[in-house]
């Protein structure tokens, strides 16, 4: 057989698809998102202790880790006649939304034991079925081109959703202070409809329900749990409008044999660029997410003196202003790819983080609470462009290890990636619960004594310096780029086309 013209256009999905398998990122970012919001919550709505909310937010994430590569290679192996990746949707999606609502109904008077295990549990079990989903949605993205810069501008159009979704959540907590969720939505409803259809009287109900009121009791428990209802119909709706819309690819890849489960993932760990960028993944997000928790706490009890209201709005304001912000950069991630290269666009992010964490002294201060907005705009865009880059490149490493084992290993790179993903992410949760803890910071009480703010002000500064600069030398280190890859791609169409031949044969 004459083989393949190598100077053939790579593949790449017609636009209907991208749009619709970019759409379940809905799904992905609102679900984690809102129980990212379980520190903030737990702590300053239910009164619980910081340092027991870390921990059990910790364990779910720990747990879910260690499952991961065996879903991710569960996937991979999987045949149906809808596809490898379509029922882990579909069953991670409906029981994420499950667990995900039950999780608000603690109470305030529990032991600490109660609280605990509580969150460990219905957190253990949500974030299994989330990672059931984010795993598969995420590995049917891998298939969608074999175009190294093309992969870059499917990662950063994803990006809009995301980023419309983490502006809504940076409002989340501001919305669950309105008047509506302390008076009552049924009693609001009621009120509303009182006089039929008064318009006037209906516009001062709802002024009156969503109006902040300094000093007026607030009820943000009832509130989030209304805004997990409406995330959750959203959620769902994305996450099946994905299945029903994005064809798989490589749904014969399941019917080859795989290798077992410890010796794929040894292999993952052989591949020396997914190891560079899962450590440059590590220290960055702790670098974030350590100080970004405590900036929760800075924000309220620091530059606000504990005006939950007035740091809530400036907080929600932050978001909408990072999210334009993040708008903004992300249709230059193709140009950085084409011209500078994938490893730019996590240098560049890694560079200007680590230079904002320096200045952080002079900007935090109850003087200026303007300026708290710095951190909270420049920091959210600075993640769009790393974690974007970060997902452009994960399919180049699938292309790399199928060159070097000859399997379609998506889903467990993706659970590989998740793995280190979450384990930073708990590892971060339980940092923030004890660094809020070792502070001395009180969340019983909204005024906290000048030493503690210090050290509260330190212990977000510090560590994220440190991180920082770490995921920067990380960044530096990394050395794939578009020639090699070129050179692998072409190699894999050779051998598919070669394989394809074999099938076609006569007997």
């Amino acid at each position: 057989m004459t083989p393949p013209n190598t100077t053939e256009k790579p593949y790449i999905a017609p636009n209907r698809e991208i749009v619709a398998w970019a759409i379940g990122g809905i799904a992905t970012n609102a679900l984690i998102c809102l129980y990212g919001q379980a520190m903030n919550f737990f702590t300053v709505g239910f009164g619980w202790s910081a340092a027991v909310v870390g921990t059990a937010m910790a364990f779910p994430r720990i747990i879910d880790a260690i499952i991961d590569p065996f879903i991710g290679q569960l996937s991979d192996k999987t045949n149906t006649r809808w596809g490898r990746r379509k029922p882990f949707l579909v069953i991670g999606s409906v029981l994420a939304s499950l667990f995900i609502f039950g999780l608000w109904w603690g109470d305030s008077s529990w032991s600490q034991n109660a609280q605990l295990a509580y969150l460990a549990v219905l957190g253990t079990l949500f974030y299994i079925s989330w990672g059931i989903y984010a795993m598969a949605w995420t590995a049917l993205g891998y298939e969608l081109t074999d175009d190294y810069n093309e992969r870059s501008r499917i990662s950063a159009f994803s990006g809009y959703f995301t980023t419309a979704v983490l502006l809504v959540n940076a409002w989340a907590y501001w919305f669950a202070l309105r008047p509506i969720f302390h008076h009552g939505v049924s009693a609001t409803v009621k009120d509303l409809l009182a006089r039929g259809m008064d318009f006037p009287h209906m516009g001062a109900v709802l002024s009156t329900a969503f109006k902040t009121v300094k000093g007026a009791p607030t009820n943000e428990v009832n509130g989030i749990r209304w805004i997990t209802t409406v995330v959750i119909i959203v959620a769902l709706t994305a996450a099946f409008y994905t299945t029903r819309n994005c064809n798989e690819r490589f749904k014969q890849a399941a019917k080859k044999n795989h290798t077992p489960i410890l010796q794929a993932l040894a292999e993952t760990f052989k591949n020396r660029p997914f190891v560079i960028l899962m450590l440059y993944k590590l220290f960055q997000l702790f670098g974030e997410r350590v100080f970004q928790g405590l900036l929760f706490f800075i924000g309220i009890y620091y530059i606000f003196s504990g005006d939950k209201n007035a740091a809530g709005a400036l907080t929600g304001n932050a978001g909408l202003y990072a999210c334009i912000l993040s708008f903004g950069v992300l249709p230059l991630i193709r140009p950085i790819s084409v011209k500078l290269g994938k490893r730019a666009g996590l240098v560049i992010p890694s560079l200007c983080a680590l230079l904002l964490l320096l200045c952080q002294p002079l900007l935090l201060t109850p003087n200026h609470p303007y300026l708290f907005l710095i951190p909270l705009l420049v920091l959210s865009p600075l993640s769009v462009i790393s974690a974007t880059m970060m997902n452009a490149i994960v399919p180049d490493i699938c292309d790399l290890d199928e060159f070097e084992y000859g399997e379609r290993r998506e889903g467990l790179f993706t659970s590989v990636t998740a793995f280190m993903n979450k384990l930073e992410i708990s590892l971060s949760v339980l940092i923030v619960g004890w660094l809020v803890k070792l502070s001395g910071v009180d969340p019983t009480t909204t005024i906290q004594q000048p030493e503690v703010l210090q050290k509260l002000l330190w212990l977000a500064i510090g560590p994220g310096i440190f991180f920082t600069f770490c995921a920067l030398v990380m960044s530096c280190l990394f050395k794939l780029n578009e020639q090699s890859m070129d050179g692998v791609r072409k190699a894999l169409e050779n051998r598919r086309a070669a394989g394809k031949a074999e099938i076609a044969k006569p007997i």
